[in-house]
């Protein structure tokens, strides 16, 4: 069986926080979404170096985006 097109994607990064403190899905956050993996692994640095004290991690994690919706 052939497949159905998808739609245009476009791959971004996501800025991703995990509350040490919380054990529910609560505890996990996007924050953002960048277009690239420099912006997304710079803002990753700059937030965890912020916010280690507070028990807060940061990280990055490549996803897509599709701007027209996904056709199923």
């Amino acid at each position: 069986m052939p497949r159905k097109p998808r739609g245009e994607k476009i791959q971004v990064f996501a800025v991703i926080r995990i509350d040490r403190d919380r054990l529910t899905e609560d505890a996990v956050t996007v924050t953002e979404i960048l277009p690239t993996r420099e912006q997304a692994a710079e803002e990753v640095e700059r937030l965890n170096t912020l916010n280690e004290p507070r028990g807060a991690r940061y990280f990055w994690q490549t996803t897509r985006y599709f701007p027209s919706g996904r056709k199923l």
